[in-house]
């Protein structure tokens, strides 16, 4: 018996020695995967949102020449007219008259019907202007210096699914009673598109920051009071501390605290940032 426990004894340490000589051996090193974006250097600017409303370029009544009884109409509400083309043919003391679209449009409104009397005080339709479409909106003093005569603005409407760049047209030199400054810009739509009395977000941008340093700011990581990000040199992490000018929800314009450690070009993590430390192992991989 004692000779039994004595052998299982020697297969023990025997067994525990060969365990900790492969625990020894096999120290392997941990690689993180991340990825990276690339830092680059710009204008950083801040997207500020105005509400406008679209309006008809220009609105013109359609009037008769003389009083007299309406024979025929030959447009409808919503229709496009060009300049010259006939609306209404009625009969006056003149004899057979015509009332023609004064300007290219639509015809918005519509009072002519046949059989029914008209007068030179009354007019028989409305056509508006709907190529190019006008946005009109209003800026305080300090966002109108944001913007000049010619500049491209992009708009959005969501009501009409519809979005791209219009033109500044109108800067007011003066503020209204509100102290606001009226502001107007045009949009091509020879297919009019949009329609007229619709709400729209014209955007514009305010630059915070010339020539500085963006990434993501889902690269910024924060530590307490540390704000650092993770540059990828020769596939290891190298933390370097930054301060944060200012923040976007897609990016973030920074500076480094320590002169000439970012540059741009450089491979920032986005993705993984958050496990690893200064100097540890990382293997870059393409966004899914």
């Amino acid at each position: 018996m004692v000779k039994k426990f004595l052998i299982m004894m020697v297969v023990s340490l025997f067994v525990l020695t060969a365990c900790n000589g492969e625990t020894e051996d096999e120290e392997v090193e941990t690689v993180t995967s991340v990825e990276t974006e690339e830092v680059t250097v710009d204008d950083f600017s801040v997207t500020k949102n105005f509400t406008a409303r679209s309006m008809p370029n220009d609105q013109a009544p359609v009037m008769a020449e003389a009083a007299g009884e309406v024979e025929e109409v030959f447009v409808s509400r919503g229709d496009e007219v060009e300049e010259g083309d006939v609306i209404v043919e009625y009969t006056s003391q003149y004899g057979l008259m015509e009332i023609e679209s004064p300007i290219d449009g639509l015809v918005q409104e519509l009072d002519a019907k046949e059989g029914r009397m008209v007068t030179t005080e009354e007019p028989q339709a409305v056509i508006i202007g709907a190529d190019p479409l006008v946005f009109h909106f209003q800026l305080t003093a300090t966002n109108r210096e944001l913007i000049s005569v010619a500049d491209e603005v992009d708009f959005e409407i969501s009501q009409a699914n519809e979005e791209g760049e219009a033109e500044i047209t109108y800067i007011a030199s003066t503020a209204g009673e509100n102290g606001l400054f009226d502001i107007e810009a045009e949009v091509e739509q020879p297919d009019d598109a949009i329609p007229s009395g619709l709400t729209a977000q014209i955007k514009i941008d305010d630059v915070i920051e010339t020539d500085t340093f963006i990434v993501p700011t889902e690269a910024i990581v924060e530590r307490g009071a540390d704000q650092f990000i993770y540059l990828v040199e020769d596939e290891q992490a190298t933390r370097i501390d930054v301060d944060v000018i200012s923040m976007q929800s897609a990016y973030t314009a920074i500076e480094s605290k320590e002169e000439d450690m970012l540059q741009e070009g450089d491979a920032v993590i986005t993705r993984g940032q958050l496990t690893i430390d200064d100097g540890q192992t990382v293997r870059i991989v393409e966004e899914d």
